[in-house]
């Protein structure tokens, strides 16, 4: 049986904003840098991975850039067996649109309102892995250990379907945690035991 991850990165370095009050840390670059280190990572497990939009610009308007993201993700499926992929849209948090510094830190994932009991196995097993890991932060967390929400692109993609916040670029601290390679590193291996669990592996 085929397993295959389809990758979501982030925004695109022409959209406005999606960055660290400073400037300093942008969100695009992130996903994407993670996103390297993750792919061949779960391809050493056997498992077939994609990336949604790997190029550092994205396709505007905004509605544009995520219907060709959702296409994209079901032709997939399409292919392979939607029971057979998962996509996973790896983004940062902001608390704020203001251009100021925040105190919100910390990790969360997203499912959507009308997803499968797959998503939320594996929105709940990358949630504890990351409060294990001391990436909780300081706010509240749902009973269930994921968040919903109807982002379009976990709401119209046919496969089980995660977005992750990975800590907060508008936090100085997770900003620092998150610029260095021990912040990628762990991020990057914390989707990928989360996606191990998933699909079986040791």
């Amino acid at each position: 049986m085929s397993k295959v991850v389809i990758l979501g990165t982030a925004h695109g370095s022409n959209v406005p904003g999606k960055r660290s009050p400073d400037g300093k840390f942008r969100e695009y670059k992130f996903s994407r840098e993670v996103i390297a280190m993750l792919k061949p990572r779960l391809e050493s497990h056997g498992i077939t991975v994609f990336v949604d939009m790997p190029s550092d610009e994205v396709p505007r308007p905004g509605n544009t850039e995520l219907s060709l993201r959702c296409k994209y993700v079901n032709g997939i499926c399409s292919k392979f067996g939607k029971e057979n992929c998962v996509y996973v849209s790896i983004h940062v948090n902001a608390a704020g649109s203001d251009g100021q510094w925040h105190d919100a830190r910390g990790f969360a994932v997203y499912v959507s309102r009308s997803c499968s009991a797959a998503s939320k196995r594996l929105a709940k097993s990358i949630c504890d892995l990351a409060i294990t890991r001391g990436l909780r932060g300081n706010r509240s967390v749902p009973k269930e250990h994921y968040w919903q929400a109807d982002f379009y692109v976990i709401k119209n993609t046919s496969c089980p379907a995660i977005l992750t916040e990975n800590l907060f670029q508008d936090n100085r601290a997770d900003v620092e945690f998150l610029s260095s390679q021990k912040g990628k590193e762990a991020i990057a291996t914390l989707h990928l035991d989360a996606l191990k669990q998933y699909f079986g592996h040791k």
